[in-house]
């Protein structure tokens, strides 16, 4: 049947219908929203203990290794030559059926001088005629290197890239610029982690790779 073919009655009861319809669909949908927030607060509220206290392990354990493995990282210093400093230290036992990474996650930034060596760079650009070779490649590095972000920093890695330039441009303003982005670069220790592996037989007998890794504030 059309609703053409509906009386006036009829549509008006139809309309009611969908109204109703559409009201309790709308009145669902808002008692969902509320048992999803009571759902929430309820895991959140019960949740949070329980991983403090997962974090607060994770600290103490990597702690206890870092302490655990102090002695062993000044003697190798000391016998190898290796200045203090070193970012991470990796450990493997000589069977081969484990290791362990520690060490500290970095963030790189930079002092403000950074600046001087891109007006160097730019420079540089300015100075090469427009058939010169390096203009393109100088162009490219400016606009894809040493593009930064939105708080205004250069990327570390690209900076990095761009210092792997240094020989191919090899032009002394240049890499006198780039000198300058480099040793205005330094880094913060953020958080300590440990990482590693073993190896176990499992119950099938087949060996079996198992791997951690904790990050510690």
């Amino acid at each position: 049947m059309k609703i053409t073919d509906l009386t006036p009655e009829q549509k008006a009861e139809l309309k009611n219908e969908l109204a109703n319809e559409e009201k309790a669909e709308k009145a669902k949908r808002e008692a969902d929203k509320v048992a999803l927030r009571e759902m929430i607060d309820t895991m959140v509220t019960n949740k949070t203990p329980e991983l403090v206290d997962f974090g607060a392990m994770q600290n103490k354990v990597v702690d206890s290794v870092f302490k655990d493995f102090e002695s062993i990282i000044s003697l190798k210093n000391e016998l190898y030559g290796i200045k203090e400093g070193q970012a991470s230290h990796t450990f493997s036992a000589r069977d081969g059926n484990s290791s362990i990474t520690m060490g500290y996650n970095e963030t790189i930034g930079f002092d403000g001088t950074e600046g001087a060596g891109v007006a160097k760079i730019k420079e540089v650009i300015a100075n090469l005629s427009s058939d010169d070779d390096n203009r393109g490649v100088l162009a490219d590095l400016l606009n894809t290197f040493m593009k930064p972000d939105k708080k205004g920093n250069l990327n570390p890695t690209r900076v990095a890239e761009l210092n792997s330039k240094k020989e191919k441009v090899n032009n002394p303003l240049f890499t006198e610029g780039v000198d300058i982005i480099i040793d205005a670069q330094f880094k913060t220790r953020t958080s300590m982690y440990i990482r590693g592996w073993q190896r176990i037989t499992g119950e099938n007998g087949k060996e079996v790779k198992l791997t951690f890794s904790i990050t510690a504030n």
